[in-house]
Protein backbone atom coordinates (compact mmCIF):
# COMPACT_ATOMS: atom_id res chain seq x y z
CA UNK A 1 0.00 0.00 0.00
CA UNK A 2 1.16 3.58 -0.68
CA UNK A 3 2.53 5.66 2.17
CA UNK A 4 -0.28 7.39 4.01
CA UNK A 5 -2.85 4.72 3.03
CA UNK A 6 -3.89 1.94 5.40
CA UNK A 7 -6.66 -0.59 5.71
CA UNK A 8 -9.62 0.76 7.62
CA UNK A 9 -10.70 -2.25 9.67
CA UNK A 10 -13.16 -2.07 12.53
CA UNK A 11 -13.21 0.68 15.11
CA UNK A 12 -14.87 1.06 18.48
CA UNK A 13 -17.75 3.50 18.64
CA UNK A 14 -16.96 5.28 21.95
CA UNK A 15 -14.01 7.67 22.23
CA UNK A 16 -12.77 10.50 24.43
CA UNK A 17 -12.15 12.83 21.46
CA UNK A 18 -13.16 12.70 17.80
CA UNK A 19 -11.23 14.80 15.27
CA UNK A 20 -12.82 15.62 11.91
CA UNK A 21 -10.12 15.78 9.25
CA UNK A 22 -6.48 14.77 9.20
CA UNK A 23 -4.88 18.01 8.07
CA UNK A 24 -1.85 19.03 10.11
CA UNK A 25 -3.98 20.96 12.59
CA UNK A 26 -6.10 17.88 13.29
CA UNK A 27 -3.11 15.55 13.43
CA UNK A 28 -1.15 17.85 15.75
CA UNK A 29 -4.08 18.14 18.15
CA UNK A 30 -4.76 14.40 18.00
CA UNK A 31 -1.17 13.37 18.67
CA UNK A 32 -0.83 15.62 21.69
CA UNK A 33 -4.15 14.45 23.16
CA UNK A 34 -3.34 10.81 22.47
CA UNK A 35 0.03 11.19 24.18
CA UNK A 36 -1.77 12.70 27.17
CA UNK A 37 -3.75 9.48 27.60
CA UNK A 38 -7.01 10.32 25.83
CA UNK A 39 -8.46 7.89 23.31
CA UNK A 40 -8.65 9.82 20.04
CA UNK A 41 -10.39 8.91 16.79
CA UNK A 42 -9.49 10.83 13.61
CA UNK A 43 -11.96 10.63 10.71
CA UNK A 44 -10.66 11.55 7.24
CA UNK A 45 -12.70 11.67 4.02
CA UNK A 46 -9.70 11.19 1.71
CA UNK A 47 -7.67 8.02 1.02
CA UNK A 48 -4.56 9.67 2.52
CA UNK A 49 -3.96 11.36 5.84
CA UNK A 50 -2.39 14.80 5.89
CA UNK A 51 -4.65 17.23 4.01
CA UNK A 52 -2.26 19.41 2.02
CA UNK A 53 0.59 17.47 3.64
CA UNK A 54 0.34 14.44 1.41
CA UNK A 55 1.84 13.00 -1.76
CA UNK A 56 0.45 11.36 -4.86
CA UNK A 57 2.11 8.77 -7.08
CA UNK A 58 2.16 8.49 -10.86
CA UNK A 59 3.58 5.49 -12.70
CA UNK A 60 4.88 5.74 -16.26
CA UNK A 61 2.71 3.36 -18.24
CA UNK A 62 4.47 0.15 -19.17
CA UNK A 63 7.39 0.75 -16.78
CA UNK A 64 8.25 0.49 -13.09
CA UNK A 65 9.11 4.19 -12.96
CA UNK A 66 7.09 6.02 -10.29
CA UNK A 67 7.04 9.75 -9.62
CA UNK A 68 6.17 10.76 -6.04
CA UNK A 69 4.82 14.31 -5.97
CA UNK A 70 4.61 16.43 -2.82
CA UNK A 71 1.33 18.35 -2.95
CA UNK A 72 2.33 21.45 -0.99
CA UNK A 73 5.51 21.44 1.07
CA UNK A 74 8.25 23.74 -0.24
CA UNK A 75 10.02 24.40 3.05
CA UNK A 76 9.19 24.67 6.72
CA UNK A 77 10.89 26.40 9.64
CA UNK A 78 11.45 26.70 13.37
CA UNK A 79 13.06 23.26 13.52
CA UNK A 80 16.45 24.21 14.93
CA UNK A 81 17.00 23.13 18.56
CA UNK A 82 15.58 25.68 20.95
CA UNK A 83 12.85 26.84 18.56
CA UNK A 84 9.15 26.23 19.11
CA UNK A 85 8.30 23.64 16.48
CA UNK A 86 11.46 21.63 17.22
CA UNK A 87 10.42 21.49 20.85
CA UNK A 88 6.80 20.55 20.13
CA UNK A 89 7.60 17.79 17.65
CA UNK A 90 10.40 16.43 19.83
CA UNK A 91 8.18 16.23 22.90
CA UNK A 92 5.60 14.25 20.91
CA UNK A 93 8.13 11.82 19.48
CA UNK A 94 7.35 13.01 15.95
CA UNK A 95 10.66 14.69 15.14
CA UNK A 96 12.62 11.54 15.92
CA UNK A 97 10.78 9.79 13.09
CA UNK A 98 11.78 12.40 10.50
CA UNK A 99 14.96 13.04 8.54
CA UNK A 100 15.42 16.78 8.16
CA UNK A 101 17.23 18.51 5.32
CA UNK A 102 18.37 22.04 6.23
CA UNK A 103 19.16 24.61 3.54
CA UNK A 104 21.62 27.49 3.49
CA UNK A 105 19.44 29.21 0.88
CA UNK A 106 15.87 30.30 1.64
CA UNK A 107 14.86 31.09 -1.95
CA UNK A 108 15.85 32.88 -5.12
CA UNK A 109 13.93 35.96 -6.25
CA UNK A 110 14.03 37.55 -9.69
CA UNK A 111 12.35 40.69 -10.99
CA UNK A 112 12.76 43.25 -13.77
CA UNK A 113 15.75 44.82 -12.01
CA UNK A 114 16.96 42.23 -9.49
CA UNK A 115 18.08 38.62 -9.22
CA UNK A 116 19.11 37.52 -5.75
CA UNK A 117 19.75 34.24 -3.96
CA UNK A 118 18.54 34.87 -0.42
CA UNK A 119 20.36 33.18 2.49
CA UNK A 120 18.37 31.37 5.15
CA UNK A 121 20.43 32.86 7.99
CA UNK A 122 19.08 36.27 9.03
CA UNK A 123 22.51 37.81 9.64
CA UNK A 124 23.78 36.75 6.20
CA UNK A 125 20.51 37.93 4.62
CA UNK A 126 20.84 41.34 6.27
CA UNK A 127 24.48 41.66 5.19
CA UNK A 128 23.63 40.71 1.59
CA UNK A 129 20.89 43.34 1.38
CA UNK A 130 23.17 46.00 2.87
CA UNK A 131 25.86 45.11 0.32
CA UNK A 132 23.36 45.10 -2.57
CA UNK A 133 21.59 48.32 -1.52
CA UNK A 134 24.26 50.31 0.40
CA UNK A 135 22.24 53.53 0.34
CA UNK A 136 19.45 51.71 2.16
CA UNK A 137 21.73 50.00 4.72
CA UNK A 138 20.59 51.95 7.84
CA UNK A 139 16.95 51.21 7.07
CA UNK A 140 17.73 47.56 6.34
CA UNK A 141 19.41 47.17 9.73
CA UNK A 142 16.45 48.84 11.45
CA UNK A 143 14.00 46.60 9.55
CA UNK A 144 15.81 43.41 10.58
CA UNK A 145 15.99 44.61 14.18
CA UNK A 146 12.25 45.32 14.08
CA UNK A 147 11.52 41.85 12.71
CA UNK A 148 13.55 40.22 15.48
CA UNK A 149 11.65 42.28 18.07
CA UNK A 150 8.31 41.21 16.62
CA UNK A 151 9.38 37.55 16.63
CA UNK A 152 10.48 37.89 20.25
CA UNK A 153 12.22 35.32 22.43
CA UNK A 154 9.25 33.07 23.15
CA UNK A 155 8.44 34.66 26.51
CA UNK A 156 5.39 36.58 25.26
CA UNK A 157 4.38 39.26 22.81
CA UNK A 158 6.67 42.27 22.69
CA UNK A 159 5.46 45.85 22.31
CA UNK A 160 6.65 45.69 18.70
CA UNK A 161 4.62 42.52 18.11
CA UNK A 162 1.49 44.10 19.53
CA UNK A 163 1.98 47.12 17.28
CA UNK A 164 2.49 44.87 14.24
CA UNK A 165 -0.87 43.19 14.92
CA UNK A 166 -2.51 46.27 13.43
CA UNK A 167 -0.08 46.97 10.59
CA UNK A 168 0.10 45.69 7.04
CA UNK A 169 3.39 44.30 5.79
CA UNK A 170 3.67 47.24 3.41
CA UNK A 171 3.23 49.77 6.23
CA UNK A 172 5.89 48.05 8.31
CA UNK A 173 8.51 47.70 5.56
CA UNK A 174 8.01 51.20 4.17
CA UNK A 175 8.84 52.63 7.58
CA UNK A 176 12.38 51.46 7.00
CA UNK A 177 13.19 51.20 3.27
CA UNK A 178 12.10 52.94 0.08
CA UNK A 179 13.68 51.11 -2.87
CA UNK A 180 10.98 49.17 -4.75
CA UNK A 181 13.40 46.36 -5.58
CA UNK A 182 14.37 45.98 -1.94
CA UNK A 183 10.72 46.07 -0.91
CA UNK A 184 9.89 43.32 -3.41
CA UNK A 185 12.79 41.13 -2.28
CA UNK A 186 11.96 41.42 1.40
CA UNK A 187 8.28 40.74 0.76
CA UNK A 188 8.91 37.84 -1.64
CA UNK A 189 7.30 35.22 0.58
CA UNK A 190 3.93 36.99 0.78
CA UNK A 191 2.58 34.24 -1.46
CA UNK A 192 3.17 31.73 1.36
CA UNK A 193 0.41 33.56 3.26
CA UNK A 194 -1.66 34.53 0.23
CA UNK A 195 -2.24 38.29 0.61
CA UNK A 196 -0.35 41.09 -1.12
CA UNK A 197 1.82 43.28 1.17
CA UNK A 198 -0.73 46.11 1.36
CA UNK A 199 -3.27 43.70 2.88
CA UNK A 200 -1.09 41.11 4.61
CA UNK A 201 -0.70 41.15 8.38
CA UNK A 202 2.79 42.37 9.31
CA UNK A 203 2.59 40.31 12.48
CA UNK A 204 1.93 37.03 10.65
CA UNK A 205 4.58 37.73 8.03
CA UNK A 206 7.12 38.41 10.76
CA UNK A 207 6.28 35.13 12.48
CA UNK A 208 6.73 33.21 9.23
CA UNK A 209 9.88 35.20 8.37
CA UNK A 210 11.35 34.38 11.76
CA UNK A 211 10.52 30.70 11.47
CA UNK A 212 12.70 30.51 8.34
CA UNK A 213 15.43 33.08 8.92
CA UNK A 214 15.86 32.51 12.66
CA UNK A 215 14.53 28.97 13.07
CA UNK A 216 16.03 27.48 9.91
CA UNK A 217 14.81 26.53 6.42
CA UNK A 218 14.06 22.80 6.27
CA UNK A 219 12.55 20.15 4.08
CA UNK A 220 11.50 16.76 5.41
CA UNK A 221 12.85 13.73 3.56
CA UNK A 222 9.77 12.14 2.06
CA UNK A 223 7.97 15.49 2.19
CA UNK A 224 4.67 16.42 3.76
CA UNK A 225 3.47 12.81 3.69
CA UNK A 226 6.37 11.71 5.91
CA UNK A 227 5.31 14.34 8.46
CA UNK A 228 1.66 13.29 8.33
CA UNK A 229 2.58 9.62 8.63
CA UNK A 230 4.75 10.34 11.68
CA UNK A 231 1.78 12.00 13.40
CA UNK A 232 -0.43 9.03 12.52
CA UNK A 233 2.11 6.61 14.01
CA UNK A 234 2.17 8.56 17.28
CA UNK A 235 -1.63 8.65 17.43
CA UNK A 236 -2.05 4.93 16.79
CA UNK A 237 0.78 3.93 19.14
CA UNK A 238 -1.15 5.71 21.89
CA UNK A 239 -4.50 3.88 21.50
CA UNK A 240 -5.85 6.27 18.87
CA UNK A 241 -7.12 5.48 15.38
CA UNK A 242 -7.05 7.28 12.04
CA UNK A 243 -9.83 6.10 9.74
CA UNK A 244 -9.57 7.01 6.06
CA UNK A 245 -12.40 7.20 3.53
CA UNK A 246 -14.73 8.11 6.40
CA UNK A 247 -16.39 11.47 5.74
CA UNK A 248 -18.35 13.01 8.59
CA UNK A 249 -21.87 14.10 7.67
CA UNK A 250 -23.01 15.58 10.97
CA UNK A 251 -21.74 16.76 14.35
CA UNK A 252 -24.26 15.56 16.91
CA UNK A 253 -25.49 17.37 19.99
CA UNK A 254 -27.91 16.69 22.82
CA UNK A 255 -29.21 19.38 25.17
CA UNK A 256 -26.77 21.81 23.55
CA UNK A 257 -23.64 19.70 24.13
CA UNK A 258 -21.53 17.59 21.79
CA UNK A 259 -22.28 13.87 21.79
CA UNK A 260 -20.41 12.62 18.72
CA UNK A 261 -20.58 12.48 14.93
CA UNK A 262 -22.44 10.69 12.14
CA UNK A 263 -20.45 9.35 9.19
CA UNK A 264 -21.52 8.48 5.66
CA UNK A 265 -20.15 4.94 5.62
CA UNK A 266 -19.56 3.78 9.16
CA UNK A 267 -22.47 5.09 11.18
CA UNK A 268 -22.23 6.92 14.46
CA UNK A 269 -19.26 7.48 16.76
CA UNK A 270 -19.70 8.90 20.25
CA UNK A 271 -17.47 11.33 22.16
CA UNK A 272 -18.06 14.33 24.45
CA UNK A 273 -15.42 16.32 22.55
CA UNK A 274 -15.19 16.95 18.80
CA UNK A 275 -12.37 18.91 17.17
CA UNK A 276 -13.15 20.05 13.65
CA UNK A 277 -10.24 20.40 11.27
CA UNK A 278 -12.82 21.03 8.53
CA UNK A 279 -13.36 24.60 7.29
CA UNK A 280 -15.04 26.73 9.95
CA UNK A 281 -17.96 27.76 7.67
CA UNK A 282 -18.60 24.11 6.85
CA UNK A 283 -18.42 23.13 10.50
CA UNK A 284 -21.01 25.65 11.64
CA UNK A 285 -23.30 25.78 8.61
CA UNK A 286 -23.29 22.19 7.34
CA UNK A 287 -21.96 19.76 9.95
CA UNK A 288 -23.38 21.00 13.25
CA UNK A 289 -26.81 19.40 13.63
CA UNK A 290 -28.27 22.53 15.26
CA UNK A 291 -26.47 25.46 13.60
CA UNK A 292 -28.06 28.05 15.86
CA UNK A 293 -26.10 26.63 18.79
CA UNK A 294 -23.07 28.34 17.25
CA UNK A 295 -24.80 31.48 16.04
CA UNK A 296 -22.04 33.88 17.17
CA UNK A 297 -19.25 31.63 15.86
CA UNK A 298 -21.09 31.24 12.57
CA UNK A 299 -21.43 35.00 12.12
CA UNK A 300 -17.66 35.42 12.55
CA UNK A 301 -16.91 32.48 10.25
CA UNK A 302 -19.17 33.71 7.48
CA UNK A 303 -17.92 37.32 7.59
CA UNK A 304 -14.19 36.74 7.13
CA UNK A 305 -12.55 36.78 3.68
CA UNK A 306 -11.51 33.46 2.16
CA UNK A 307 -7.83 33.10 1.24
CA UNK A 308 -6.48 32.52 -2.23
CA UNK A 309 -6.27 29.19 -4.00
CA UNK A 310 -3.55 28.09 -6.41
CA UNK A 311 -2.79 26.95 -9.95
CA UNK A 312 -0.07 24.34 -9.83
CA UNK A 313 1.64 21.96 -12.27
CA UNK A 314 3.48 18.88 -11.01
CA UNK A 315 5.90 17.76 -13.71
CA UNK A 316 8.19 14.76 -14.09
CA UNK A 317 10.90 14.91 -16.76
CA UNK A 318 13.80 12.89 -18.11
CA UNK A 319 17.15 14.40 -17.23
CA UNK A 320 18.81 16.37 -14.45
CA UNK A 321 16.94 19.68 -14.23
CA UNK A 322 19.81 21.39 -12.41
CA UNK A 323 22.15 20.70 -15.34
CA UNK A 324 19.43 21.52 -17.87
CA UNK A 325 18.89 25.05 -16.51
CA UNK A 326 16.81 24.96 -13.31
CA UNK A 327 19.13 24.61 -10.30
CA UNK A 328 16.78 26.41 -7.88
CA UNK A 329 14.71 24.69 -5.22
CA UNK A 330 12.39 27.69 -5.27
CA UNK A 331 12.57 30.60 -7.72
CA UNK A 332 10.04 33.41 -7.29
CA UNK A 333 9.61 35.49 -10.42
CA UNK A 334 8.04 38.95 -10.15
CA UNK A 335 6.84 40.49 -13.42
CA UNK A 336 6.89 43.99 -11.94
CA UNK A 337 7.07 45.94 -8.69
CA UNK A 338 3.46 47.13 -8.59
CA UNK A 339 1.78 44.81 -6.10
CA UNK A 340 -1.54 46.62 -6.42
CA UNK A 341 -1.56 45.78 -10.14
CA UNK A 342 -0.88 42.18 -9.20
CA UNK A 343 -3.78 42.22 -6.72
CA UNK A 344 -6.10 43.51 -9.43
CA UNK A 345 -4.87 40.83 -11.85
CA UNK A 346 -5.55 38.20 -9.22
CA UNK A 347 -9.08 39.49 -8.66
CA UNK A 348 -9.93 39.35 -12.35
CA UNK A 349 -8.38 35.92 -12.82
CA UNK A 350 -5.50 37.10 -15.01
CA UNK A 351 -2.80 34.70 -13.83
CA UNK A 352 -0.55 35.72 -16.74
CA UNK A 353 -0.04 39.10 -15.03
CA UNK A 354 0.86 37.61 -11.64
CA UNK A 355 4.22 36.55 -10.28
CA UNK A 356 4.91 32.84 -10.18
CA UNK A 357 7.05 30.17 -8.53
CA UNK A 358 9.04 27.44 -10.24
CA UNK A 359 11.26 24.90 -8.58
CA UNK A 360 13.38 21.79 -8.84
CA UNK A 361 12.22 19.31 -6.23
CA UNK A 362 15.36 17.20 -6.65
CA UNK A 363 17.21 19.96 -4.78
CA UNK A 364 14.70 19.83 -1.91
CA UNK A 365 14.73 16.06 -1.46
CA UNK A 366 17.80 14.53 -3.14
CA UNK A 367 17.36 10.91 -4.16
CA UNK A 368 13.58 10.95 -3.87
CA UNK A 369 13.17 11.20 -7.65
CA UNK A 370 13.34 8.33 -10.15
CA UNK A 371 16.90 7.68 -11.41
CA UNK A 372 17.91 9.98 -14.24
CA UNK A 373 14.81 12.10 -13.84
CA UNK A 374 13.61 15.27 -12.12
CA UNK A 375 10.48 16.41 -10.29
CA UNK A 376 9.53 20.02 -11.02
CA UNK A 377 6.72 22.34 -10.05
CA UNK A 378 5.29 25.62 -11.26
CA UNK A 379 2.65 27.61 -9.40
CA UNK A 380 0.77 30.89 -9.40
CA UNK A 381 -1.83 31.93 -6.84
CA UNK A 382 -5.49 32.07 -7.86
CA UNK A 383 -8.84 33.56 -6.95
CA UNK A 384 -11.00 30.46 -6.67
CA UNK A 385 -14.14 32.29 -7.75
CA UNK A 386 -13.01 32.08 -11.37
CA UNK A 387 -13.08 28.27 -11.30
CA UNK A 388 -16.46 27.52 -9.71
CA UNK A 389 -19.63 26.67 -11.61
CA UNK A 390 -17.87 26.08 -14.93
CA UNK A 391 -19.36 23.53 -17.29
CA UNK A 392 -17.09 20.57 -17.98
CA UNK A 393 -16.04 21.64 -21.48
CA UNK A 394 -15.11 25.16 -20.36
CA UNK A 395 -13.27 23.82 -17.34
CA UNK A 396 -11.18 21.40 -19.42
CA UNK A 397 -10.34 24.14 -21.92
CA UNK A 398 -9.24 26.58 -19.21
CA UNK A 399 -7.28 23.89 -17.40
CA UNK A 400 -5.43 23.01 -20.61
CA UNK A 401 -4.58 26.69 -21.19
CA UNK A 402 -3.32 26.94 -17.61
CA UNK A 403 -1.18 23.85 -17.97
CA UNK A 404 0.42 25.18 -21.14
CA UNK A 405 1.13 28.49 -19.42
CA UNK A 406 2.79 26.79 -16.44
CA UNK A 407 4.91 24.56 -18.66
CA UNK A 408 5.97 27.68 -20.56
CA UNK A 409 7.27 29.11 -17.29
CA UNK A 410 9.42 26.02 -16.76
CA UNK A 411 10.50 26.20 -20.41
CA UNK A 412 12.10 29.58 -19.68
CA UNK A 413 14.71 27.59 -17.75
CA UNK A 414 14.59 24.31 -19.72
CA UNK A 415 13.70 25.14 -23.36
CA UNK A 416 13.17 21.52 -24.50
CA UNK A 417 11.09 20.56 -21.49
CA UNK A 418 8.08 19.42 -23.54
CA UNK A 419 10.18 16.71 -25.18
CA UNK A 420 11.30 15.55 -21.73
CA UNK A 421 7.96 15.45 -19.89
CA UNK A 422 6.81 12.00 -18.76
CA UNK A 423 4.16 13.12 -16.27
CA UNK A 424 2.24 16.37 -15.87
CA UNK A 425 -0.60 16.83 -13.41
CA UNK A 426 -2.18 20.25 -13.10
CA UNK A 427 -4.26 21.38 -10.16
CA UNK A 428 -6.77 24.24 -10.16
CA UNK A 429 -8.88 25.77 -7.39
CA UNK A 430 -11.54 23.23 -8.40
CA UNK A 431 -9.01 20.47 -7.71
CA UNK A 432 -8.16 21.94 -4.31
CA UNK A 433 -11.83 22.22 -3.36
CA UNK A 434 -12.55 18.65 -4.45
CA UNK A 435 -9.81 17.13 -2.32
CA UNK A 436 -10.03 19.35 0.76
CA UNK A 437 -13.64 20.67 0.77
CA UNK A 438 -12.15 24.12 1.38
CA UNK A 439 -14.35 26.95 0.16
CA UNK A 440 -13.21 28.22 -3.27
CA UNK A 441 -10.28 25.80 -3.08
CA UNK A 442 -8.60 27.97 -0.45
CA UNK A 443 -5.10 26.79 0.44
CA UNK A 444 -4.81 28.97 3.57
CA UNK A 445 -8.30 28.96 5.07
CA UNK A 446 -9.08 32.57 5.85
CA UNK A 447 -7.08 35.41 4.30
CA UNK A 448 -4.21 36.64 6.47
CA UNK A 449 -5.11 40.31 6.28
CA UNK A 450 -4.75 42.94 8.99
CA UNK A 451 -8.37 42.39 10.04
CA UNK A 452 -8.67 38.62 9.55
CA UNK A 453 -5.50 37.13 11.01
CA UNK A 454 -5.01 35.10 14.20
CA UNK A 455 -7.13 36.72 16.93
CA UNK A 456 -9.79 37.87 14.43
CA UNK A 457 -10.68 34.32 13.38
CA UNK A 458 -13.25 31.99 14.95
CA UNK A 459 -11.90 30.96 18.33
CA UNK A 460 -10.66 27.36 18.71
CA UNK A 461 -12.91 26.92 21.76
CA UNK A 462 -16.38 27.49 20.30
CA UNK A 463 -19.59 28.50 22.06
CA UNK A 464 -20.89 24.91 21.78
CA UNK A 465 -19.67 22.91 24.81
CA UNK A 466 -17.37 20.17 23.58
CA UNK A 467 -16.82 21.59 20.06
CA UNK A 468 -13.38 22.95 19.10
CA UNK A 469 -11.62 24.04 15.91
CA UNK A 470 -8.09 23.33 14.69
CA UNK A 471 -6.21 24.24 11.52
CA UNK A 472 -5.94 27.17 9.13
CA UNK A 473 -9.51 28.38 9.77
CA UNK A 474 -8.86 29.32 13.38
CA UNK A 475 -6.09 30.73 15.59
CA UNK A 476 -3.25 31.38 14.84
CA UNK A 477 -2.38 31.00 11.14
CA UNK A 478 -2.17 28.97 7.94
CA UNK A 479 0.74 27.08 6.41
CA UNK A 480 2.44 23.99 7.81
CA UNK A 481 3.77 25.74 10.90
CA UNK A 482 0.59 27.72 11.52
CA UNK A 483 -1.66 24.67 11.19
CA UNK A 484 0.46 22.58 13.54
CA UNK A 485 0.65 25.42 16.06
CA UNK A 486 -3.13 25.66 15.88
CA UNK A 487 -3.49 21.98 16.67
CA UNK A 488 -1.14 22.14 19.64
CA UNK A 489 -2.97 25.21 20.96
CA UNK A 490 -6.38 23.57 20.60
CA UNK A 491 -5.17 20.43 22.36
CA UNK A 492 -3.98 22.58 25.26
CA UNK A 493 -7.43 24.19 25.53
CA UNK A 494 -9.09 20.77 25.51
CA UNK A 495 -6.81 19.57 28.30
CA UNK A 496 -7.47 22.72 30.32
CA UNK A 497 -11.20 22.20 30.05
CA UNK A 498 -10.97 18.52 30.95
CA UNK A 499 -8.75 19.25 33.94
CA UNK A 500 -11.12 22.02 35.04
CA UNK A 501 -14.09 19.62 35.01
CA UNK A 502 -12.09 16.97 36.82
CA UNK A 503 -11.05 19.38 39.58
CA UNK A 504 -14.64 20.47 40.09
Amino acid sequence: MARGARRIGKAETDWDVIVIGSGLGGLAASSRLARSGLRVLVLEQHVFAGGYAHHFLRRIKGTKIIYDFDVALHQTGSLRPGHGMHRELSDLGVLQRLRLIEFDTAFRTRGPAHDLVVPADADRYEALLCETFPEQAPGIRDLFANMRQICGDGSGLSAEALEAMNLSLQELVERHVSDERLFSIFCTLWGYLGSVPSELSAFLYAQMWGSFHLGGCFYIHGGGQALADAFVEVIEENRGRVLLKTPVTSVLTEAGRITGVETARRGRFRAPIVISNAPAPTTFNELLDVPDLAKTDREVADALPIAVSIHQAYVGIRGDAAKLGLPDRGLFVELGYDHEAQRQALLRGDYRSCGYLVGNHNVADPGHHPPGRSILHAAVIADGRHWVELDEATYRERKHELEEYLIDRLAEAIPDIRERIEVCETGTPHTMARYTSNSLGSIYGYASTVTSHSVHRPQPRTSVPGLYLAGAWTFPAAGFGGAMSSGFNTASLVMQDIEGKTSR
